[in-house]
């Protein structure tokens, strides 16, 4: 894919990005969650600047080395790229490709996670082999819109791109994506596909479950739609066997910490409140 610079689009977008930050983040929020907030919102106007860039197609969630492969679909990659080889290959998806927009903003590393947080290293990972210091990345990704066509998108006001989808929890390094497309195969296209029959449909779909309560703040979690417009959703409402309501919240079966045990998928696994179509 051909990158395009606009930069003329970039300053734009940036200076209606710094005014509709000020509105979309409420006075009372304390300061933490204040700075979470926008976080997520600078990475929301990060992804329409890469978007802009790169001919209106969204950037990776998972990755792969040779068109033979598979997709890493439940392989998180390294943030920065590499920090433990120190390798100029790979590392190339959402989280790393959208660290040079937030430049604009000082620090790029230091605004992939929320001080709210709490960290958690990956099991298998030697965290003392690196080169340089990994990440704490606590945001995640929407998976379904892996090199997704942004035109294909119904209602960009309505579809979450990036959000907290960890609960109160940051992984050490990697770049979490959550809902994911399970993308098995190497011989078949790694793009959303609305549910139709599961033993059709391809790919299916994966659910991270938050191992850390969902209850990060006071007034609920964040989201950021392809808008730009700053969500707070009230997840755990509600304690099983309560029901939480389905349009809002996309887990269910929460506990008394507000941990979910059940996500809200459709026959093919997908999370309808993340489906770009």
């Amino acid at each position: 894919m051909q990158r395009r610079l606009v930069s003329l689009g970039l300053i734009l977008l940036s200076a209606l990005g710094s005014v509709s930050l000020m509105r979309a983040i409420a006075d009372n929020f304390d300061p933490a969650e204040k700075r979470c907030a926008q976080n997520m919102y600078r990475l929301g106007l990060a992804l329409r600047m890469y978007l802009a860039d790169w001919d209106e197609v969204f950037p990776m969630a998972y990755e792969r080395f040779s068109n033979t492969q598979p997709w890493g679909w439940n392989q998180p990659v390294a943030v920065p790229r590499n920090w433990q080889t120190g390798s100029p290959h790979g590392g190339e998806t959402w989280a790393n490709s959208l660290l040079p927009y937030l430049r604009w903003y000082g620090q790029p590393i230091s605004q992939l996670s929320c001080p709210a947080t709490l960290p958690h290293k990956l099991p298998g990972v030697d965290y003392t082999q690196r080169v340089r210091s990994p990440a704490p990345v606590s945001y995640a990704y929407n998976g379904y819109l892996h090199t997704y066509p942004q035109p294909l998108v119904s209602d960009p006001s309505l579809l979450p791109t990036i959000w907290e989808g960890l609960g109160r929890e940051h992984w050490v390094g990697f770049a979490p994506v959550n809902p994911i497309l399970r993308c098995d195969r190497p011989d078949k296209l790694c793009q959303f596909t609305p549910c139709q029959d599961p033993n059709t449909t391809y790919p299916l779909g994966e659910v991270r479950l938050p191992q850390q309560s969902v209850w990060i703040h006071k007034s609920g979690v964040h989201f950021i739609t392809l808008e730009l417009s700053l969500q707070t959703r009230r997840l755990g409402a509600r304690i099983a066997p309560n029901s939480t309501n389905p349009a809002i919240d996309p887990f269910d079966g929460y506990n008394a910490q507000g941990i979910p045990s059940v996500a809200r998928t459709d026959a093919c696994g997908i999370l309808p409140l993340f489906a770009p179509r």
